[in-house]
Order: structure tokens, then C-alpha cells, then sequence
């Protein structure tokens, strides 16, 4: 029962972020940078991404995204600016 708690965890930890770099990519119309991990086993799961560029007005922005989720609980970190 377990696992499939984890398994769980890791699912609604990597689908919000797997929408949300597909949505960045396709609204971009400048330069880009997108680096994204995902990696799951018995012991829980992880995502991490990181995302720049300028929106097509010119402005720039950067935002590093870090989520897990293991046998003791889950945590998550963001870090984003803009100009």
C-alpha cells in the first residue's frame, strides 16, 4: 500500500510540472533554455527543472523548480526572477 502512495506522490509531483514546461516552450517566442529530470524507484521520486529566456516583448526570466517525495514525506523548492 505503500508504493502505490509513492507512485502516486511522484505522479502529481511530474504532471503539473510536464504541463507547465510544454506550455513555456510553445508561448516563447525568443531565445530559450529548458533542462528538465525526472527520475522514480522504490524509494520515492524526484523532478527537478529549470527554465530562461525573454518573452517576445523582450523581457527576461528565469525560474529553477526542485520537487521529491520519499518514504518520510515530500518536499518542493522554486526560484524564479524577472526582468
Amino acid at each position: 500500500m505503500r508504493s502505490i502512495a509513492k507512485y502516486i506522490a511522484v505522479g502529481a509531483l511530474v504532471t503539473p510540472l510536464v504541463i507547465g514546461a510544454a506550455g513555456m516552450a510553445s508561448a516563447d517566442d525568443g531565445p530559450a533554455y529548458n533542462k528538465s529530470q525526472n527520475s522514480a524507484n522504490s524509494s520515492g521520486g524526484m523532478t527537478s527543472s529549470t527554465v530562461s529566456g525573454f518573452t517576445p516583448d523582450g523581457k527576461a526570466y528565469f525560474k529553477t523548480t526542485t520537487k521529491q517525495a520519499g518514504p518520510t514525506g515530500a518536499t518542493g523548492n522554486t526560484t524564479g526572477s524577472h526582468s
